[in-house]
């Protein structure tokens, strides 16, 4: 391949919001168009699919039967016969029940050996592993010129593109313990040596490594920050491979807002008896109650534990603490006594050093403290909340927010991060922008209302 090249599209990162994109052209009869007009796929693992979801050692917190919708009826006979595989047969069969996010992986890494198939025969577009996107600069028509990096550090390429899509992940950068306050202290360097991130207890070797880190104690006191579903997760996984070295109270939640039960009717909310909720909680499209923000599944099950939802029995291991602003002594005292902490503040984007046309630092919206990558229509922001031209994101961290059609409650005021929204809505936006608009883009709103299914939003942690 020459070290020189250019391509219409260039999306960074072939994970699950990488191919969202090619999935959201397939369903709506777009893909060969955007391939036959010329895209390069850039992933930095030997294929494209699942990237790193396999690693988490929990289940979605969606159903079973969401994963498959896009490929259910898709105008590409390549991805429309995968609804034969017994892999998703089987996914299928198990409905609105959760999934191991092992067998997700597997499903998405099946459709990304037949989006392989595709990219490699349309000679307009390539696909290339090995690789990772390392910076952007853009020219002066507003264009970008790639300089991508081979995975071992030996090669490097120029590639130039008229527009970017970053999908590249998020991660859980530490100078956050630095630098978000709890209970009016930062966690570090305060409780250095006893601090472990989520991502880190939800991969393979978690538990051993929280197993060292309370070496020493035979019943030690763990201490969880953050009340999202991460957070829940992180507490069932430690109840589930702990079991055996916990005391009762001994695992403490540490939560600022209150813990929010998603419903599929305010009727089954309010027979439950919970009625922590209004109109502005509901979402107009679906009527789930706390569609977006709203806990699911295992995490749901142990927040009705602590919360006493329906009668639900108590969970003695767990002791649950609100963040008030009243109670900081107590918070810091259960703090300074944990033998270990697992922080779950959540992702942040991965992101690549740009330079504009007058080769200076871009510095962007998601540089800030709770800054979002992306807008309403996914474009990148600049620190000044601007779009900027010919550049776009997806996925975990991207910070978008529905509205419209896409539906969710109004109160909702965090991002989404949802693979069937990537899939069908948010990956049509992006489409919008990345196709020639002398042919319009097909909206098949009928599917867009699809989202009674609950939105596959459970293969990261928000």
């Amino acid at each position: 391949m020459s070290p020189h090249t250019s391509t219409p599209v260039l999306i960074a990162g072939g994970g699950p919001a990488g191919i969202a994109v090619l999935l959201a052209a397939s369903r709506i009869g777009e893909l060969p168009r955007l391939l036959d007009e010329g895209l390069t796929l850039v992933e930095q693992g030997e294929h494209i699919g699942s990237g790193m979801l396999g690693r988490y050692v929990i289940n979605s917190d969606s159903a079973a039967e969401t994963f498959v919708d896009t490929i259910t009826d898709n105008p590409v006979p390549e991805l429309a016969r995968l609804t034969h595989h017994p892999l998703v047969k089987m996914i299928r069969s198990h409905g609105r029940q959760a999934l191991p996010l092992r067998i997700v992986a597997e499903f998405l890494d099946l459709v990304g050996e037949v989006l392989t198939g595709l990219i490699h025969a349309h000679p307009a577009s390539r696909l290339l592993t090995g690789w990772q996107l390392r910076s952007l600069h853009q020219d002066m028509s507003g264009e970008w010129g790639c300089h991508l990096v081979s995975c071992d550090g030996q090669r490097t390429q120029h590639i130039h593109a008229c527009k970017v899509v970053l999908a590249m992940g998020a991660c859980q950068p530490e100078q956050r313990l630095y630098d978000e306050q709890v209970a009016g202290r930062p966690l570090l360097p305060r409780h250095a040596g006893r601090i472990m991130q989520s991502d880190t207890l939800l991969s393979p070797d978690g538990i051993d490594r929280l197993r060292a880190m309370t070496a020493g104690h035979e019943k030690p006191r763990i201490a969880i920050i953050g009340g999202a579903s991460s957070a829940l997760s992180v507490a069932r996984v430690i109840m589930r491979d702990m079991a055996d070295c916990l005391a009762p109270g001994h695992l403490t939640l540490l939560h600022k807002s209150r813990l929010k039960l998603f419903y599929r009717t305010a009727q089954e909310a309010v027979a439950d008896g919970y009625r922590e909720f209004s109109d502005t909680d509901i979402c107009p499209v679906s009527q789930f109650v706390y569609r977006f923000g709203g806990l699911r599944y295992e995490s749901r099950d142990l927040a009705m534990q602590l919360m006493g939802i329906a009668n639900a029995p108590p969970e003695p291991l767990v002791h649950d603490v609100q963040m008030t602003g009243d109670n900081d002594a107590q918070v810091n005292n259960i703090l300074d006594n944990a033998d270990a902490i697992i922080a779950c503040f959540g992702y942040r984007p991965r992101r690549v050093a740009m330079m504009d046309m007058r080769d200076h630092p871009i510095s962007l919206a998601a540089d800030t403290t709770d800054g979002c990558l992306t807008g309403a229509e996914c474009a990148v922001m600049d620190e000044d909340g601007h779009p900027i031209a010919g550049l776009f994101g997806i996925g975990l961290a991207s910070g978008f927010r529905p509205s419209g059609a896409m539906g969710g409650e109004s109160s909702f005021r965090g991002q989404v991060n949802s693979l069937w929204l990537w899939q069908t809505a948010i990956g049509e936006k992006i489409l919008h922008h990345l196709l020639p608009q002398d042919a319009p883009v097909l909206v098949p709103v009928t599917r867009l209302r699809a989202p009674v299914l609950e939105p596959a939003r459970g293969h990261i942690h928000p």
